[in-house]
């Protein structure tokens, strides 16, 4: 079980889960942290896009002797503010351990990305055992009545699976400004 507890405004993912999976329309959602907000709703979202993190990892790569490396990460989107939440609380609890400040998690509404792609790189989540994503997934899915995907062969499953069915996609395209808003509980 996931010890992430959604705010009720943003309970949305039974909701949109049915036999063939979450339901999407023109609007997406991205998760966060507090800390990251301000420039995103001035810059807009950026692959890879928080740099102080990104910078914090490479250094400690380098202080344990490991290789450091560039990486280019996509935005991160799902079709659902629930979801969204969770990977927005596992932000602000990496921010907070990083730079002992108070950051909390964010979700950010984008408007008609121009293309999200389903994140396979799900595999390795489902291949992790007792991941928490997937628990909290499952418990969404029993929660429903549905039966959840076959993982006997995470390798194998189709490639939509990872979008329909997780929850997991992305954009390699920036997301400008003023396609992003904040959800909050006035206005969700």
């Amino acid at each position: 079980m996931s010890d992430i507890t959604t705010p009720d405004y943003l309970k949305d993912a039974e909701q949109l889960l049915s036999d063939s999976g979450f339901a999407t329309s023109d609007d997406w959602y991205h998760g966060t942290s507090s800390g990251l907000v301000s420039s995103i709703l001035k810059d807009g979202l950026k692959g890879g896009g928080d740099s102080e993190t990104a910078a914090r990892e490479q250094g400690t790569l380098g202080t344990i002797g490991n290789r450091q490396f560039e990486s280019s990460e996509p935005v991160f989107l799902t079709q659902s503010k629930e979801l969204a939440y969770f990977w927005a609380a596992r932000k602000a609890h990496t921010r907070n351990l990083y730079f002992r400040k108070e950051e909390e998690a964010v979700v950010l509404k984008i408007s008609s990305p121009a293309k999200v792609t389903p994140d396979v790189g799900g595999t390795a989540i489902l291949l992790e055992p007792s991941n928490t994503y997937i628990t909290m997934l499952k418990e969404v899915y029993e929660k429903k009545g549905i039966d959840w995907i076959d993982e006997s062969n995470p390798l194998k499953l189709p490639r939509e699976t990872y979008l329909e069915k997780l929850g997991l996609g992305y954009s390699y395209d920036d997301i400008p400004a003023e396609k992003i808003s904040v959800v909050s509980e006035d206005a969700s």
